[in-house]
């Protein structure tokens, strides 16, 4: 299992106080004021609960490591004797929503020959053409950069280039697949409970994250702490009302500028495409956001 290098121990931070963390081996990290927080394939498990995710997305966890080939004894020791504090908890799947060919990093399926698929596959030109993710990847600025919400990492790859690269989920098998495919350094996290210390970031990236979050101006304040001074906030979503039903397109900039954030560019109705088949194609018009501390 592999060490955190010295560059994520100066920025990782506790998620409950944001505190530094400090390590003396590679099964916990331990915040001097709220405890250990165990260390999974590599990965740590930094969420306010750790025991309690343990026990949660335990066979899962499982799962995650023996796919990747990091289910050695150290970890399913460690997995085992944090779960074991908080046996009953109701077994969850981690929320991996991913195609098959998002996860192997191969082409998507060609649609099939018709009427339909003539005027479609000019939107999955533009979509390519147009695309939100290199948008995004783009504008980072920084020699640190933190992705949250990185799913399979499809835009991990595009952030590589990044001199340090977090990469954070609250699915284990999702960091281990980014990190895998990006070289970042990978985190268990929660985007409302970002586990860095404050003024440590140079660009925070989230794509298509903030519509799911239950308090999304959790993690607009605790993006804005993390950032350093005219640090950048990338984020892109498909629905910018974050669910509010009489909210409008507005809600995630109101509350970006409610948390003290700047909008410095506005990307609107760019279109997004997900091919699960040859006859299965998921359409989302996105707006993306660049925000300055």
């Amino acid at each position: 299992m592999k060490h955190a290098p010295a560059w994520a121990l100066s920025v990782l931070g506790c998620p409950r106080c944001a505190r530094r963390l400090s390590t003396d081996g590679s099964t916990v990290v331990r915040c001097a004021q709220c405890g250990v927080f165990p260390v999974l394939g590599g990965a740590p498990i930094l969420v306010p609960e750790p025991a309690r995710w343990c026990a949660t997305f335990y066979e899962s966890a499982l799962a995650a490591l023996t796919e990747v080939g990091l289910a050695d004894d150290l970890s399913l020791s460690t997995l085992r004797a944090f779960a074991d504090g908080l046996r009953g908890e109701e077994p969850q799947r981690f929320g991996d929503d991913w195609t098959r060919e998002e996860l192997e990093g191969r082409a998507p399926p060609t649609l099939v020959d018709g009427v339909g698929s003539q005027a479609l596959n000019e939107l999955v030109t533009l979509s390519e053409v147009q695309s939100v993710r290199e948008w995004l990847a783009s504008r980072v600025t920084g020699d640190c950069v933190l992705e949250v919400g990185c799913g399979a990492g499809l835009l991990s790859e595009q952030l590589a280039s990044a001199k340090h690269l977090v990469v954070v989920d609250l699915s284990l098998r999702s960091v281990l697949q980014a990190s895998q495919r990006s070289g970042g350094y990978p985190v268990v996290g929660d985007a409302e409970a970002l586990p860095v210390q404050k003024a440590s970031i140079d660009s925070v990236v989230a794509e298509n994250v903030i519509d799911l979050l239950e308090e999304p101006s959790a993690f607009f304040e605790r993006a804005r702490t993390s950032l350093k001074k005219k640090g950048q906030l990338l984020l892109c979503t498909p629905e910018p009302s974050l669910g509010d039903p009489e909210g409008d397109d507005s809600s995630a900039t109101e509350l970006a500028e409610a948390a003290g954030f700047k909008v410095l560019d506005v990307l609107d109705g760019a279109p997004w495409l997900r091919r699960h088949s040859t006859r299965h194609l998921e359409v989302y018009l996105v707006q993306a956001l660049s925000l300055r501390r």
